[in-house]
């Protein structure tokens, strides 16, 4: 019906004297715009509900006319791209069609680019979203080039990094999201690395040139070190950064420690791990803070790493010592880690368990075992599957071998770890697994 509307305006514009024209040329520009900016918007809803009804061809052509209209409209290089944009690259991945995801990736950079020269508050927020699509395509398992995407989603944060601290500073908060995010890519790769051996990869160098090196030659083991001498020393910058802001507390700082403690952890540095714990509790303990409230937040064991970073005191996002853990499975490409706080859907998944575990020191000759306790070389013991949705040995297996595979901090008393038992926990299925589950159902 729109390729009519320019005739109809002429046709009205004929009906009006000579001294009106000019006040009906502006008023019929405002309607088209406006017209304009209302067919784009329909065409991504519609786009949205072919989605949602697995009609994935139809989506990509209507999220491809939105960006089309939105070009005419507002420019080459406009920012109401991105949101159609997205959507489009989600349409593709949903199809596995890996050389036109690549296409949209760079031409999404290369919008995203522009935006910086614009405006660096629009260009983190494009980014936010870019790194989500390289990271949601690195987590399909049928994805043959899955750590080349992991690395592009790296390699983007630390461009933003660089672009927040040319443009705002080095030492502004904006940085802190990034840095952890950072951080959170290198334990995925970690995970990768373990899984396949993979080293095929490029990193951005720490040295001054901050030049990106080729990780060809790099071995599996000095990878991983790489990984984690990068994670703790990001964090420890951002520990930095709290500690330069006046109303920092001394809360906030015990809480970092707290992070470089899991860091250590991870990567089964289980002593400095511990030194890290030890010392958070004592700066709790000494800020004058609540001690039931210190207890309780280093009696419950936590799943590794986490997902976010809170600083605040008390730690709004810690459960209670009595309620469930909840984990939910990312990808198969990336064992025991949880989902990114980015793909978080309201949406209940139809596929969970709930098991019972104790974690105590792994099994080892008795000679062994005091040492263990102390090192914190903890795992999952005696695991029980209490409900399977759906219920089947198969579904158990597979929650029971992916729960064996998770890294948790053990409860800590009196400076040291303690086994737990009768730990509950929600295991949530990733995609891959679900597919895996209506396979053999």
């Amino acid at each position: 019906m729109h390729r009519f509307l320019p005739t109809a305006a002429v046709f009205l514009v004929c009906l009006i004297p000579a001294a009106g024209q000019e006040a009906v040329n502006s008023a019929e520009e405002q309607w088209l715009n406006n017209f304009q900016y209302v067919f784009a918007e329909q065409l991504l809803n519609t786009g949205v509900l072919a989605m949602e009804q697995g009609e994935f061809q139809l989506a990509e052509q209507n999220f491809s006319e939105a960006i089309q209209v939105i070009k005419v409209n507002n420019g080459l290089d406009s920012k109401f791209q991105i949101p159609a944009l997205g959507k489009m690259i989600e349409a593709l991945l949903a199809q596995r069609r890996w050389e036109a995801v690549d296409q949209q990736l760079g031409y999404f950079d290369w919008l995203n680019l522009h935006n910086y020269y614009k405006n660096i508050y629009d260009y983190l927020e494009g980014s936010k979203e870019l790194s989500r699509l390289f990271l949601q395509a690195s987590a399909d398992y049928t994805n043959p080039q899955s750590a080349r995407y992991l690395i592009a989603a790296k390699n983007l944060n630390w461009q933003v990094v660089s672009a927040i601290e040319t443009t705002l500073g080095t030492d502004h908060q904006l940085l802190v999201p990034w840095l952890y995010e950072i951080v959170l890519i290198h334990s995925y790769q970690s995970s990768l690395i373990k899984r396949r051996g993979m080293t095929s990869y490029e990193f951005k160098s720490e040295s001054e040139s901050d030049v990106i090196v080729s990780g060809w030659s790099i071995g599996r083991n000095e990878s991983l070190q790489l990984s984690y001498s990068i994670g703790n020393e990001l964090l420890e910058r951002i520990r930095s950064l709290y500690a330069a802001r006046e109303d920092t507390s001394a809360a906030t700082d015990a809480i970092m420690q707290v992070y470089l403690g899991d860091w250590e952890l991870l990567f089964n540095n289980n002593r400095s791990a511990l030194d890290h714990y030890r010392s958070a509790r004592q700066a709790l303990a000494e800020a004058n803070l609540n001690a039931d409230e210190i207890q309780q937040f280093f009696s419950k064991p936590t799943i590794l790493p986490q997902r976010e970073l809170n600083t605040e005191w008390p730690v709004t996002n810690a459960l209670s010592v009595e309620d469930p853990l909840r984990f939910a499975a990312w990808s198969t490409n990336y064992p025991a880690l949880t989902v990114p706080s980015a793909f978080d859907s309201s949406e209940p998944s139809r596929f969970s368990v709930l098991a019972t575990f104790n974690l105590r020191p792994l099994e080892r000759s008795n000679a062994e075992r005091v040492k263990l306790i102390a090192d914190g070389s903890f795992g999952v013991h005696q695991l029980q599957i209490q409900n399977a949705v759906p219920d089947s040995g198969f579904v158990r297996d597979l929650a029971a071998r992916s729960i064996r595979q998770l890294k948790i901090r053990p409860r800590l008393e009196s400076g040291s770890f303690v086994p737990s038992v009768g730990i509950q926990l929600e295991y949530i299925f990733s995609p891959e697994e679900q597919a895996l589950i209506i396979g053999n159902n």
